[in-house]
């Protein structure tokens, strides 16, 4: 295998909400996007720090009395998250940490309210999109679109008189259940 400097990746990511999914297939059919932004969907905004792509399959090991080792393995669970800190409180992002509660937007300011008593809340579920752009070429982007998420970690705000507010976000992949079997939660593409 030929050493290739050229497959290291430096750079930022930048994250989108609300996207329209890719079409299911295996493979799907990938969303576009112009340098780095797709057609739909909101970004964002500025974050803090690494913003993170974790894909993980969770693997059960069979032992057996006639070997000293594992013999067998199974995935019994795949996880996709992505993870940011965001810096900018707009009434988009905030959406996103607060979730499913009243909100309003309006003239004299942004809203949200909480405390649903006795009712069961649905989480709010949406398509993200991380486009992050190739540093040797710069019409290519490695690209993470998880087809459904929810936010399971909630909200948690600093005030600081010598530092930023930020707050964390994860979004967190859930399988799509409508899609094809093998392109449920998402996808992670290197363009060439």
């Amino acid at each position: 295998m030929a050493l290739t400097p050229g497959k290291i990746h430096l750079g930022t990511a930048r994250v989108f909400v609300g996207v329209t999914a890719a079409t299911t297939g295996t493979p799907p059919t990938y969303t576009t996007h112009t340098a780095g932004v797709p057609g739909s969907g909101t970004e964002v905004g500025l974050t803090q720090g690494d913003t993170t792509f974790e894909y993980k399959a969770e693997k059960k090991y069979i032992e057996a009395e006639q070997a000293l080792g594992y013999v067998q393995s199974f995935v019994i669970s795949e996880r996709g998250a992505i993870e940011c800190t965001m810096l900018e409180q707009t009434y988009v992002t905030l959406q996103q940490a607060f979730d499913n509660v009243g909100k309003e937007s309006i003239s004299g300011g942004d809203a949200f309210w909480f405390g649903g008593g006795t009712g069961i809340l649905t989480p709010t579920t949406q398509c993200v999109m991380l486009t992050a752009i190739d540093p040797i070429n710069p019409t290519k982007f490695r690209v993470v679109q998880l087809y459904k998420v929810s936010m399971p970690n909630g909200m948690k705000i600093g005030f600081s008189r010598t530092k930023e507010s930020v707050y964390a976000v994860r979004f967190e992949g859930l399988q799509d259940l409508a899609r094809n079997a093998g392109d449920q939660i998402g996808y992670y593409r290197i363009e060439k």
